[in-house]
């Protein structure tokens, strides 16, 4: 496994996003067989093949890379430069939220933890926070606090950590409503 893996799927999404309609096609045929070939590897829990989990972690090393390539490049640009870093980013942050719905749409296939250390990690970051912030609380709210088998696997003191961050004020009004629509008592 590599980061081309990573790279392979970024091109799909890419190309599921084409405006012929012949290449949207074949990529998503091609898209349907690495989900139900990743959804089988991830229910059978073989430490070899390749899973959600496997692919989240080079997902996550692939945002790293274009981060710090976008934290050191040259800030003062053109403004179509400025544009284009701008497209990259909400490119690579509708990616993220795309592959964690994906993995969790049939059944929460991903590990809790996994998906909690990369909101952190992300809000954590002042950089990063900045750029993905929104898009972390969404992905808390909507991705792994409305999953029941989640619950169980948040630790107090984890649940403390990021309630107990000045930027996550926006996402626990959030929860709150959220919590308070669906009837939750406690939150």
């Amino acid at each position: 496994m590599s980061l081309a893996i990573v790279q392979d799927l970024l091109v799909c999404y890419r190309q599921l996003e084409n405006d012929k309609a012949t290449e949207r096609r074949k990529e998503v045929e091609k898209f349907k067989q690495t989900v139900q070939q990743l959804d089988q590897n991830s229910d059978s829990r073989h430490g070899k093949q390749l899973n959600w989990d496997g692919v989240f972690r080079y997902l996550q090393k692939y945002i790293q890379k274009e981060m710090e390539s976008l934290r050191f490049a040259k800030p003062n640009v053109s403004a179509s430069t400025q544009a284009y870093r701008q497209k990259k980013m909400q490119e690579i942050s509708s990616l993220v939220k795309y592959f964690i719905r994906c993995a969790n749409k049939r059944a929460p296939r991903l590990k809790c933890h996994e998906l909690l250390n990369y909101v952190m990690d992300t809000m954590n970051d002042a950089s990063s926070c900045a750029i993905y912030g929104d898009d972390c609380s969404s992905i808390l709210l909507k991705d792994i606090l409305s999953v029941r088998k989640y619950w169980c696997e948040i630790s107090k003191e984890q649940s403390c950590n990021w309630l107990g961050k000045p930027h996550m004020v926006h996402t626990k009004y959030n929860l709150q409503h959220h919590c308070w629509a669906q009837g939750w008592r406690g939150a």
